[in-house]
């Protein structure tokens, strides 16, 4: 896995998943695109349009404590930040919930804890998941951070846990898993 580079959205502590898509909003199925018109629509009145969030552009967020908590597993929530563009989540901590659907569908989320003190929102940053690493541009500071383990890479590299499964067993290795 290559670096990843882009702008960033820094949000606060505890972003529940009830927030980043509002309930009335988890009417269509599991769809990013859909699910990604109403990302953040609770967070922030500046997200309450139709593709509020989505039309800034963000590659990445910066999050506090528990980002993606309370609730049930919503996969709309990860499914709507990938759909937005999101290419990783970097907090303090996650919701158990929310970081086993992020692995799922191969969306970083990724233990971070000093760098919601060390970016803004707009800052340009080049993550490195393989080496744990990640370069505010704008600021002239480095993060490190948990690197993503070779298995959860093979997860997003397939497209999310059902597609790595299904090509497991088309490659008759599903045995390996175990």
């Amino acid at each position: 896995m290559k670096s990843i580079t882009g702008t960033c959205w820094c949000s606060k502590d505890y972003v529940m998943a009830y927030d980043i898509i509002i309930q009335k909003f988890w009417t269509s199925p599991i769809d990013p695109e859909e699910n990604s018109k109403w990302v953040m629509a609770g967070v922030h009145p500046d997200f309450n349009t139709e593709n509020g969030f989505k039309s800034k552009g963000y590659t990445f967020i910066v999050a506090g404590h528990n980002f993606a908590g309370g609730g049930k597993s919503i996969e709309h929530v990860i499914t709507g930040l990938m759909g937005a563009g999101i290419k990783a989540v970097f907090a303090i901590n996650f919701s158990r919930l929310q970081f086993r659907n992020a692995i799922n569908y191969g969306l970083p989320f990724v233990t971070a804890p000093d760098m919601i003190h060390g970016c803004e929102t707009g800052d340009l940053l080049e993550y490195f998941p393989e080496e744990g690493k990640v370069i505010n541009h704008t600021r002239s500071v480095s993060f490190s951070c948990a690197p993503i383990p070779a298995f959860v890479r093979e997860i997003a590299e397939a497209g999310g846990l059902s597609q790595f499964i299904r090509k497991k067993i088309a490659d008759g290795t599903i045995a390996d898993l175990r």
